[in-house]
């Protein structure tokens, strides 16, 4: 069919062999060949052109239409094998929410967009087991001690900040230091929902030199509730700027500011050409973004 259409275009089967990089005689025979198996002249060949018969008119439309197909369907399996089409079953938890996973989605859809991306929130707690049961393929989730037989990568560090009631004493400081938070309640979701981000805020305010009086009991609003209404404060990822939540202030900790880093999380296993393609991009994004 290429030989046929590359002929019908130029005219000739000189030309048309120029243009295929080979030989005159190979055009001619396969040209042949097809009309034998048709049982249809296509062309009508003279001293001076090559000219189309009726037949070949009508049927070089649909050798157009094939031969483009043909070359779609090509494209789109070798960008699969690169990881650049097909579908990426993302998971990630709520501190990934406000500005990592739109921005990484946002990107993914712009440079691979034959890539169809299903993501959804989940408890962190819960990504070793979707992980281990083939549920996702990957997760956004913060770092913490996973199993051996999944491996991370760090997609973003992001600065801790102080969520407090927008009547609370310390909503109009610039700055606050960490230590003197140590009579404070700290309003956290408990450990077996988000053990990575649980870790973190303990760890921050261990470093600071105190045991942090905490708050499980609540969970999802409940928590943003208690905080604005100021029965207790938070410790949150700035990003949480993009979607905060009515009543509530972010005040910067004064430096060292504490840090919760964001882990993209798979399986040994299934180390795939679409989550290579996920970790490449979130890499651009984190040195663009100055992430990392």
């Amino acid at each position: 069919m290429r030989y046929f259409v590359a002929v019908a275009d130029r005219g000739s089967f000189t030309r048309a062999a120029a243009d295929l990089h080979v030989a005159q005689q190979a055009v001619s025979q396969q040209v042949k060949k097809l009309e034998q198996l048709l049982g249809v002249a296509l062309l009508e060949r003279t001293s001076r052109r090559v000219t189309l018969t009726p037949e070949g008119k009508f049927f070089l439309a649909d050798c157009r239409r094939v031969l483009a197909g043909a070359d779609r369907a090509a494209a789109r399996v070798q960008a699969a094998a690169r990881g650049e089409a097909g579908t990426l079953r993302l998971v990630y938890s709520l501190v990934s929410a406000f500005e990592t996973v739109p921005v990484l989605l946002a990107r993914l859809d712009r440079d691979y967009p034959l890539l169809k991306v299903e993501a959804r929130e989940v408890f962190g707690s819960d990504v070793p087991d979707l992980l281990r049961a083939g549920r996702c393929d990957v997760a956004l989730a913060p770092l913490t001690s996973y199993p051996p037989e999944l491996r991370g990568r760090t997609v973003r560090r992001e600065v801790i900040r102080l969520a407090v009631g927008e009547r609370h004493r310390l909503a109009g400081r610039d700055q606050v230091e960490l230590a003197s938070l140590r009579k404070e309640r700290f309003e956290l979701w408990p450990r077996d929902m988000s053990p990575g981000y649980y870790d973190a805020i303990v760890a921050a305010c261990r470093s600071s030199g105190f045991e942090p009086t905490v708050d499980e009991h609540g969970a999802g609003s409940t928590v943003w509730g208690y905080i604005a209404q100021g029965r207790g404060i938070g410790l949150v990822v700035g990003s949480l700027i993009e979607q905060l939540p009515r009543g509530i202030r972010l005040v910067d900790l004064a430096p060292p500011r504490p840090m919760l880093t964001v882990n993209a999380v798979w399986r040994r296993e299934n180390e795939t050409p679409t989550i290579d393609r996920l970790v490449e991009t979130a890499r651009r994004v984190a040195d663009e973004r100055n992430w990392a």
